[in-house]
């Protein structure tokens, strides 16, 4: 975790890993310094209850500031700890960088209370109170899980007001998630009498949840019931004793004025039932009847090899504290660009209102949350309800007048939270424990609410924006906005496939296609893995996984294109972090999984391979869509020998990379058509996917299928695949030489494109769509998905040109088009581990670029320059105004200098035209001329 952003940290492991960054330093003229780099180190970790050294490195000489792991005395539990590091350079050494951090309860044993609720009444709101010793306290930490989700009371104060729906979703027998909560300055301002207070919702623990879902899998759910809550606070004082509150069934519960929630279909709340401070020590009613509460069974099968752990990735949040800015640039809402701006605390207020036969509020971004209402003044026993939509009718459609909320796309969902009014007048509604995706809210039943009565609260799983991209192209700017804004909205506790319907659940296509573009854009890493633990958790004895997790809905095993999420997150969350212990923990479940799928090939072969999606949502459907499940069976084999290799596991290296040779050499033989010049039926799915996965085109072939591709897509004018073709597309064309048409298609807005989907006459959208047309006369699908982001990886990738390769070396590299009005300005920044890396160009002319770019300290790079016009030659490459490569025209002799500091290398390619610089870490301006 980011000692910047999270100041309570916990661990849940013995063997920790610490990293760090050297900081920035500056010369006398401001100037950022060049060329910082590590030679040593040293980590000291305290155990601030006993003052006593847990475990002191002493110097390390090493380049490493990664994944440094801790060989100290084994951790204990619900202890703390302060870890202090100091780092060495050439030129000098550190100060002493000190956070703190503390443990959870390693053992099931370390647990003394048990599960309470009702099996009898919804009791949602559960209560105690506590006697205190009269001394100070030094240390409490509440170990707490409530599901499906729950909130934390003390002494009526609710604690961590912005943390909602937690604990995270989890296939709850298999592992059912807690939390933790540092209240030391919290109880130590109580009196010695505490009242403690839990709220209870059903969450995704109810069966309701998976009754209406599309292809339900009641077996799951069939375990599941009311909701429940485990809490142990653990209080140590400074005379060395200690204290444990626990829920048992001296509680007492009732049911609180939130009489109904799901996360389908909404709140329902009576304020009339509301208890002032129920949560206090001193509370009293002697007319609202409270009940001891029940010993109910753990949501955990621990007989079948069930976990209970600490939720590793951040909650889900509202407000200021639901994202970080890490980015240093324009992340900020750009001239052009529609919708609302991530920077805005994550609170939004209506743009509009329409008093016309209701109260239609335009909040004029599509987004995940819900909203609030307030100033309420009427009588006693007034429902209000809130209904939420992605789009409008026009007026005029269907005959009617009334320019209403569009439900079509809800399915069998109501999407409607209601207030029941208490009376007291200036009252407040906002639902609890539900989640709406959304762009406009209906109020009905109270017609004196305004614009200024309402805001609405961007919700999903806190994290940091990292990433920023901006360019000259206000169609690109609008898909970036788009990406970001869908990202987050499907980003609650785990990536799911929709907001708005039935269909919320973690799809495994739709993660697996996104994540590269997340990563770049957020800091996610612990998000992803806790998803690919739920992969392993659901995954069979015989190495199946399936479509979703938790199994909602689709199939067992998975399509081999969503299956193969397992791999590409893995891989992903390698590259953006050079962390190689995420490989290892995963390598095992990934090679059954591949070993189940080559048994299924073992009786098809390629030809016949299982698919039940396809490429999904095409334009022009493929064929065969064997070949597109072949296409991520391959994929996954070949980046499992990639695991391999990096984990040194020679046996598999072997005989993986023996299999693939093999697979290669089927899919020729099978699916080449040499009637069409290409794969299958020549589609543009068909070829794009045969050309992406390596050493599949034989080298006689590839001019041929790849000319046969490119005609297709100039002739036909756009891109006619679906959301795996899409994937591929631009990467391909721009590695391949065909960068120009690559961004022509990206900037199109004509329908199939990207662009399409905010230039038509019904709705400009603010997110990605779930299919190339996604309205009411098309598709009548979610207008807030996930899984067309991918092309946000080649944005960064290949626009800005920022290759991360694990942490190590840097590739700088933007894709130049030979066409200068395409795209003449780009900016982007990744905020990495290590430091920040920007990269920004500009187009001064047709034949000359201007590129700065900014490595991090104790960082390498390679700047490639590629030809700015076909069959260029870089005749003059300044560094910082000095003139570090220069062609004479007469006699065609090259030259280049040494005398900028960080630049320690440079190379032309005769064949490519590319100019490739190695640098050091620090900030550099080039200038490139080309003839």
């Amino acid at each position: 975790m980011d000692v910047t952003t999270h100041s309570d940290i916990v661990i849940d492991t013995h063997t920790p890993h610490f990293s760090w960054q050297l900081a920035d330093e500056y010369s006398l003229s401001g100037e950022l310094i060049r060329n910082i780099q590590q030679i040593g180190y040293h980590i000291r970790v305290y155990n601030t209850i006993t003052d006593q050294l847990a475990w002191d490195s002493g110097y390390v000489s090493s380049p490493l500031s990664l994944y440094t792991q801790y060989a100290g005395i084994p951790f204990s539990s619900d202890t703390r700890y302060n870890v202090s590091i100091k780092y060495y350079t050439i030129e000098r050494e550190s100060q002493w960088y000190t956070t703190r951090f503390r443990t959870t309860l390693f053992s099931l044993t370390d647990w003394t209370g048990q599960w309470i609720g009702s099996n009898y009444f919804n009791m949602n709101q559960l209560r105690t109170v506590v006697d205190l010793k009269p001394i100070k306290i030094q240390s409490a930490s509440a170990f707490i899980s409530g599901v499906g989700f729950y909130r934390l009371y003390i002494e009526g104060q609710l604690i961590d007001p912005s943390r909602r729906l937690d604990v995270g979703w989890t296939t709850y027998q298999q592992r059912t998630l807690y939390t933790s909560y540092d209240l030391t300055n919290i109880i130590n301002t109580t009196n010695e009498r505490m009242g403690v207070g839990i709220v209870l919702g059903q969450g995704w623990y109810n069966q309701q949840q998976w009754a209406i879902s599309l292809n339900p899998h009641i077996a799951l759910a069939e375990q599941y019931g009311p909701p429940r809550a485990l809490l142990q606070l653990n209080i140590h004082y400074v005379d060395g004793t200690n204290q444990s509150v626990v829920t048992d069934s001296s509680w007492l519960g009732r049911e609180g004025e939130h009489r109904f929630d799901s996360v389908y279909m909404g709140t329902m709340m009576d304020l009339r039932a509301t208890l002032a401070c129920w949560s206090c020590a001193n509370f009293s009613n002697f007319y609202v009847a409270w009940l001891n509460a029940s010993i109910l069974s753990s949501p955990v099968d621990f007989t079948a090899g069930g976990k209970f752990s600490l939720q590793i990735m951040d909650p889900i949040r509202i407000g200021p504290d639901a994202l970080h800015i890490a980015t240093s640039g324009q992340f900020g809402q750009l001239d052009g660009v529609q919708g609302a701006s991530l920077t805005d605390g994550g609170v939004l207020k209506p743009i509009s209102q329409d008093m016309i036969n209701g109260q239609v509020f335009d909040l004029g971004q599509n987004f995940a949350g819900w909203c609030k209402i307030s100033s309420l003044n009427a009588s006693k026993s007034t429902i209000i309800q809130m209904r939420y939509g992605e789009l409008r009718y026009s007026r005029g459609i269907n005959g009617i007048d009334f320019a209403g909320l569009y439900y079509e796309n809800l399915d069998s969902i109501a999407v409607m939270d209601t207030v029941v009014l208490n009376g007291t007048g200036n009252e407040a509604f906002e639902p609890l424990f539900t989640s709406h995706g959304f762009r406009y809210l209906l109020v009905n039943g109270y017609n004196k609410i305004t614009k200024d009565d309402v805001e609405c609260y961007n919700a999903h799983s806190e994290t940091t924006l990292i990433g920023n991209f901006s360019s000259s192209s206000i169609v690109l700017n609008q898909i970036q906005h788009n990406i970001l804004w869908s990202q987050l909205s499907n980003s609650m506790s785990l990536p799911m496939g929709c907001p708005q319907r039935n269909d919320r659940t973690g799809w495994l296509g739709d993660a697996g296609l996104s994540v590269d573009a997340a990563l770049y854009n957020f800091d996610y890493i612990n998000f992803y893995l806790n998803f690919l633990t739920m992969i392993a958790d659901n995954q069979t004895p015989e190495g199946a996984v399936s479509d979703t997790v938790p199994f909602m809905t689709g199939f067992l095993p998975a399509d081999p294109n969503w299956g193969t999420a397992y791999v590409t997150i893995t891989w992903c969350l390698y590259e953006h972090t050079g962390d190689m212990s995420i490989l290892d923990r995963y390598y095992v479940g990934i090679q059954k999984w591949i070993d189940y799928s080559i048994g299924g090939y073992n009786k098809t072969g390629l030809a016949n391979m299982y698919f039940h999606f396809g490429d999904w949502v095409p334009v022009q459907k493929v064929s065969n869509n064997s070949l597109v499940s072949s296409y991520a069976f391959l994929r996954d084999v070949y980046t499992f020998v990639n695991m391999s290799q990096l984990l040194n596991r020679t046996e598999n290296i072997d005989r993986y990379s023996a299999f693939y040779q093999q697979l290669t050499e089927e899919w020729n033989r099978v699916f080449y058509n040499a009637s069409v010049n290409g794969y299958v039926d020549g589609s543009q799915t068909a070829n794009i996917l045969s050309l992406a996965s390596p050493s599949v085109v034989p080298s006689a072939l590839r001019d041929t299928v790849l000319n046969s591709l490119i005609t297709n897509l100039q002739n036909t004018g756009y891109f006619t695949g679906g959301i795996i073709s899409v994937a591929a597309l631009y990467p391909l064309l721009s590695k391949e030489g065909y960068h120009d048409l690559a961004l022509k298609l990206a900037l199109s807005t004509s329908y199939p494109s990207y662009g399409y989907m905010f230039n038509n006459q019904i709705q400009n959208a603010t997110t990605t769509w779930e299919q190339w047309n996604s309205l009411p006369n098309g598709a009548r699908s979610s207008l807030n998905h996930h899984m067309f982001n991918s092309i946000g990886g080649w944005f960064y990738r290949y626009l800005a040109g920022i290759e991360l390769n694990a942490l190590n070396t840097i590739t700088i590299q933007p894709r130049m088009t030979y066409a200068a009005d395409l795209l003449n300005f780009v900016e982007a920044e990744v905020v990495t581990i290590r430091g920040s890396i920007q990269v920004k160009w500009r187009r001064t002319s047709n034949e000359s670029i201007l590129l700065t770019v900014v490595i991090p300290n104790n960082m390498n790079a390679v700047v490639h320059l590629d030809p700015l016009i076909r069959n260029g030659r870089c005749m003059k490459l300044m560094c910082d105004d000095n003139v570090i490569w220069i062609v004479e025209n007469q006699v065609n002799q090259q030259t280049w200098s040494k005398n900028v500091l960080g630049v320690t290398d440079l190379m032309e390619d005769p064949v490519k035209g590319t100019l490739s610089v190695k640098v050091v870490s620090g900030a550099y301006m080039f200038m490139a001329i080309w003839k």
